[in-house]
């Protein structure tokens, strides 16, 4: 599963420049800058803004550009006062507002979230605004949920939307990057100078031998300061763009091809089927496709799905070999297929999708769940910062919901798998 340490950098700072593909990146310049109005700025955390952008925002703030800043966690008045001082030195007055979300939860809290980035926007929305939020690549669950929910509002009313990178400078490489969709800020010297000295302001979550819970190393924050602020495109599933950065870096991002864990917890999966064979299936989140091999000799039609472009591409590699299969891109549960199917699976999906994503999903199930169908879970019960829920917590809403019984049950230390029916 996907994590990182935000105290160990996987690639120094002189790694990310040793690249000839920063030549082709496009620079944001002053003039650039200039035709926007307004620019609101989401952050997951206070500081996120200033490490990420706090160049671009000193900029405008010398264009006279007006600048909002919403902040969706503080658990801490300390950390908001950091955040105050921090933005009054990057040299210009800051419309600043704290949603006061749950630091490290947003994930749990996707309703209350989504509504008030919707109002935030509502209220600040003119011709000539530019909006910023995290990129939901960037490993860390708030960031991810955050950005999604942002990119989601903006896709609805046409809003322009860039995003920037935080932890990917700490846990990534250069070929993690989406470079067709990457530029860089122009920053001039006073608006790296600005950018030091409100960095300083967060003293709180600096790294020091005093204070060793903070989770910014020197390291890190020298390069917010010295090295590139960059903005993504968005995708046009920004969502998705976790799990199609994960596939093109590795066909085989969690290793389900040669690890035995996997090896065998799928031929547990296929043991545990009541039947021998299935008139129609539905996988929901196929990845590269190993599962859909095994599930294709269970069933006569077999539709397998991903939100990932590549996975569904590695998939369909996979698969060629049965004709039975098909390859779609789908992204549930806003979009679904028709049809009834008499075995539904779904393997390391859940735990993706915040609770009231999973819940439409489980309505969807039940829509199309053919009669006497069976409707496979199977989880990893462990944790990672990319998970918007629990595999438990997934198969007990799951349970819950439908009121369909468990027919198999098969636990071990790291899974749970069920077949409901």
């Amino acid at each position: 599963m996907v994590t990182f340490d935000p105290l160990v950098t996987t690639t120094p700072f002189d790694a990310w420049e040793d690249t000839s593909r920063w030549d082709a990146v496009p620079l944001r310049t002053r003039d650039w800058l200039a035709g926007f109005s307004r620019i609101v700025v989401f952050s997951a955390h206070p500081d996120d803004e200033t490490l990420g952008v706090g160049g671009l925002l000193v900029m405008a703030g010398e264009l006279g550009i007006d600048i909002s800043v919403i902040v969706a966690t503080s658990e801490r008045e300390e950390r908001v006062a950091e955040l105050t001082s921090a933005l009054s030195r990057l040299g210009s007055t800051i419309d600043l507002t704290v949603l006061g979300l749950s630091d490290g939860g947003l994930k749990h809290e996707a309703d209350l979230l989504r509504d008030a980035v919707e109002l935030a926007l509502a209220a600040r929305r003119r011709e000539g605004t530019l909006v910023l939020a995290p990129w939901p690549g960037d490993r860390h669950g708030d960031h991810r949920t955050l950005g999604r929910e942002v990119a989601s509002a903006c896709a609805v009313h046409g809003d322009r939307l860039l995003l920037y990178p935080i932890w990917m400078w700490q846990w990534g490489s250069p070929d993690d990057l989406p470079w067709e969709r990457v530029s860089e800020v122009e920053l001039t010297s006073s608006a790296r100078a600005r950018k030091r000295v409100a960095l300083s302001m967060f003293a709180s979550q600096m790294h020091t031998s005093e204070n060793p819970d903070g989770v910014l190393t020197d390291e890190f924050v020298d390069r917010a300061i010295q090295g590139r602020e960059v903005l993504f495109e968005p995708e046009a599933n920004v969502c998705d763009d976790h799990f199609e950065a994960l596939h093109r870096v590795s066909a085989d991002p969690w290793s389900v091809r040669t690890r035995w864990y996997e090896r065998r917890k799928r031929a547990i999966t296929c043991a545990a089927l009541p039947r021998e064979r299935y008139a129609r299936g539905f996988e929901i989140g196929c990845s590269n496709g190993e599962m859909s091999a095994l599930l294709a000799e269970r069933c006569d039609a077999l539709l397998s799905i991903d939100t990932a472009p590549t996975a569904v591409a590695l998939a369909a590699e996979r698969t060629a070999a049965h004709p039975n299969v098909a390859v779609q891109w789908m992204r549930v549960p806003d979009e679904w297929p028709d049809g009834r199917f008499d075995l539904i699976v779904v393997s390391e999906v859940a735990y993706y999708l915040a609770a009231d994503q999973w819940t439409a999903t489980l309505d969807r199930i039940l829509g199309s769940l053919a009669e006497g169908g069976h409707v496979v879970l199977c989880h990893w019960t462990g944790h990672a910062d990319d998970f918007a829920q629990s595999g438990w917590d997934a198969h007990a809403a799951f349970a819950n919901r439908t009121g369909l019984r468990v027919l198999v049950q098969h636990q071990e230390e790291d899974f749970l798998l069920e077949v409901f029916g």
